[in-house]
């Protein structure tokens, strides 16, 4: 099978990343930080070892500021939960993941309110969207540093200062970012960072990252045994035990401990470059396909990550999806990508959009296929319509 759905979990996953969890579930199965005993303080190593190789990935002060979640979606609700409360306000960008929105929507009853800023290819129009959006009670600015649907990146940085110079404190979602473009908290404004394990750092499904850049910590929303301060009735206040109650998923961490390895031995820059090269060979061959329709302008590397939706004229996104699956055993991914917010902005969203997203495993020959499958889709719908309302 060809897998162009890269944009909800990469695969394949390097080999290492395959041997780390197959040899933890063999030799190191022990709880860390629960026993004294030699396996469990192995099994603490390899999560201190992931949590220091993280915090240099992202360039955050120390390891201990690295949380480990359940996905990127897991991180995003620890801070929007956390950090906002009765009256507070919140500005989100148009192109938001319902990772985003139905927490926000779930705490309306709660009398916290948020507003929604415009995302432009104009920067300076992104800015100024944002600037007017905050309000004297706007507490957390959340933002997607790329689209999942549309690839398009905002300019997370300028709007990270923006923040800063409000007193207003800025999350990111870097799913579709951590691992294809360089992020060093250092070198930012931001104060929360939340991506997934599972995508651009090639680690396993249930894994998740919180970074925190922020001395404003988010009150916890999960409470238990840490294994640290044990005669303590009240959750630890220290960092990472006041986010990581009960038993972690130590296999998981210990994979994506590997795949964080694998990105850092390639390099953001490469692995940028050639994904992006990909993509825009792609989108140039689609462009070229009578009845195919594309959203965006030219995949660029500082514009956008190699993301790219289409659909073809006269099929819906789901039987585009389906005929690719099954005529051209072609992975993609279609519909609404649980971002409503985004295909609204783009027109999308009676339709939906078939998207492709390519990872370090994608190849030229792969995309060359791809194209070629569209173009015979294309000519040939109505028959493969049939084909498709019929499977």
């Amino acid at each position: 099978m060809i897998y162009f759905d890269n944009g909800a979990t990469t695969f394949p996953k390097p080999r290492s990343v395959v041997n780390a969890v197959e040899r933890t579930m063999r030799y190191y199965g022990a709880n860390p930080g629960r026993s004294g005993h030699k396996m469990s303080l192995k099994a603490s190593e390899i999560m201190y070892d992931c949590r220091k190789n993280a915090a240099e990935f992202f360039n955050a002060d120390s390891p201990e500021n690295i949380v480990f979640a359940y996905n990127c979606t897991t991180a995003l609700n620890f801070v929007i939960k956390g950090i906002l409360k009765e009256g507070d306000h919140a500005v989100i960008s148009s192109l938001e993941h319902n990772a985003v929105l139905r927490p926000l929507e779930s705490m309306k009853e709660n009398g916290v309110e948020y507003s929604i800023a415009d995302y432009s290819p104009d920067d300076e129009e992104t800015i100024d969207n944002f600037r007017n959006a905050i309000r004297p009670n706007t507490k957390l600015v959340i933002c997607t540093h790329a689209s999942n649907v549309f690839g398009v990146k905002l300019p997370v940085e300028r709007i990270a200062a923006l923040c800063r110079i409000h007193g207003v404190l800025f999350c990111v979602d870097a799913a579709q970012t951590a691992g294809v473009v360089p992020i060093s908290l250092k070198d930012s404004c931001i104060d929360f960072l939340c991506t997934a394990g599972h995508k651009g750092l090639y680690g396993p499904m249930g894994t998740g990252i919180l970074a925190i850049n922020s001395e404003i910590l988010p009150e916890s929303l999960i409470q238990g045994g840490t294994g640290s301060f044990s005669s303590d009735r009240k959750q630890p206040s220290i960092l990472p035990d006041r986010y990581e109650s009960g038993t972690p998923n130590l296999p998981g961490i210990a994979g994506l401990n590997e795949g964080i390895k694998f990105v850092m031995k390639k390099t953001e820059r490469n692995i940028e470059k050639y994904e992006s090269d990909l993509a825009l060979r792609l989108y140039q061959k689609l462009k070229k396909i009578p009845g195919v329709l594309l959203y965006t302008d030219s995949p660029k590397p500082h514009r956008s990550v190699p993301v790219i939706s289409f659909n073809i004229d006269g099929l819906d996104s789901e039987e585009t999806s389906t005929i690719l699956d099954k005529r051209f055993n072609i992975a993609v991914r279609a519909g609404l990508h649980c971002a409503p917010l985004a295909h609204e902005f783009f027109g999308t969203q009676d339709s939906g959009t078939v998207r492709t997203v390519l990872s370090v495993f994608s190849t030229r020959e792969q995309v060359d296929y791809f194209a070629s499958s569209i173009m015979t889709i294309n000519k040939f719908k109505k028959e493969l319509k049939k084909v498709a309302i019929d499977i």
